[in-house]
């Protein structure tokens, strides 16, 4: 019985192969935006599986038993996490400590300027007076909106804590049944090792992106807290891990990081060279983590170029908050590594990418 050929497949129209995109990816963003209680806790499970899936094989290569390996691991995650959370909770009480006197300089500081604009601008007593009071009206009226908003929050990172274990353990015992479910999906005869060869990629890519980022944000850790120790910066451990913890949001986190020592040195140092030293630390490591630490360890693989980076941090704050800004850089990354080893979807993978091809036409 003779097969027929697949060189005579369909084509179809740009105009139409164009809206179905379209149509899709606003049907993705949809499905985003309002099952974001279920896919993020599962997309956070997914990538601390495929970095924990080699601890685990080599704990079921000592016939442990795939059950009490996850578990061990498992454990052994929560215990690293806890002392890391520890460490943070007992540098924030040292600096808790000094709170009231940073509000005490905050509230002097907002005086002094709020009597220079008085005697530059020309604001009187009575317009400030009213300006304050509009200020406490509109801070009253939106101190509801804010109390839901922090409550909503504290209760979706204790709900994704309490499922991530459960996810974990599932991702891991299963991960066999994932892997056959795709080459069943997308029938391993016909498409031979092809859909293998794609899901070892992925799973390689990821691994290294995660271990790479574990790896950056030690060395962040190290660079900054010795930099703030060096231009005697109290609080240089918090303020220096604290930083670093940041870096999983690319880009931007690493700025944000450096807000709070840059506030403190500059309502309690003795001087303006203080904060313009802390300027200094920050600046130098974020020069080295972007141009020598990320691109050695981290690599290429993961690699998109930083106009789609930007788009991802964009879209993925507003569907889901700072996960999402966290999620979504390296999910762009994974989908870029799929889309080069599809022959349909090559376009948009060097449309992620950072490599530029270009060939000018003669004449």
């Amino acid at each position: 019985m003779k097969h027929h050929s697949t060189s005579s497949t369909k084509t179809y129209p740009f105009w139409l192969k164009s809206t179905v995109t379209l149509a899709g990816i606003s049907l993705l963003f949809v499905i985003l935006s309002y099952g974001k209680f279920i896919l993020m806790p599962l997309a956070f499970a997914a990538f601390i599986s495929m970095l924990l899936s080699p601890v685990v094989n080599k704990l079921e290569s000592w016939k442990l038993g795939r059950a009490l390996s996850i578990l061990l691991t498992i454990l052994l995650v929560l215990v690293i996490f806890a002392g890391i959370v520890s460490l943070i909770s007992a540098q924030f009480v040292q600096f808790a400590e000094r709170v009231p006197e940073v509000t005490e300089r905050l509230k002097t500081v907002t005086a002094d300027g709020i009597e220079y604009l008085e005697n530059t601008v020309g604001i009187s007593q009575e317009q400030r007076t009213n300006y304050l009071e509009q200020g406490l009206s509109n801070l009253i009226d939106k101190s509801g909106q804010y109390v839901g908003s922090v409550v909503s929050a504290t209760t979706s990172a204790f709900t994704l804590m309490s499922l991530l274990p459960i996810f974990v353990f599932f991702m891991l015992y299963y991960k066999e049944m994932y892997i056959t479910f795709f080459q069943k999906l997308f029938d391993r005869k016909k498409q031979q090792s092809g859909i293998d060869e794609v899901l070892d990629n992925v799973q390689d890519v990821t691994q290294n992106y995660l271990v790479g980022m574990l790896t950056v944000i030690g060395i962040l850790a190290i660079l900054n807290t010795t930099g703030l120790f060096l231009i005697g910066l109290e609080h240089a451990i918090f303020f220096g891990v604290f930083a670093s913890l940041l870096a999983v949001i690319p880009y931007i986190g690493i700025i944000i990081g450096a807000l709070p020592p840059l506030l403190f040195a500059f309502l309690l140092g003795d001087s303006l060279i203080t904060p313009l030293l802390v300027i200094a630390v920050f600046g130098t490591v974020q020069f080295l983590e972007g141009n020598f630490i990320t691109p050695r360890i981290v690599g290429s693989k993961v690699a998109i170029n930083p106009f789609m980076a930007m788009l991802a941090l964009i879209v993925g704050g507003e569907l889901w908050g700072i996960s999402g800004m966290i999620l979504f850089v390296p999910l762009i990354g994974i989908l870029r590594v799929i889309f080069e080893q599809v022959d349909g979807l090559k376009p948009y993978g060097y449309l992620l990418g950072n490599r530029i091809e270009y060939d000018k036409p003669e004449g």
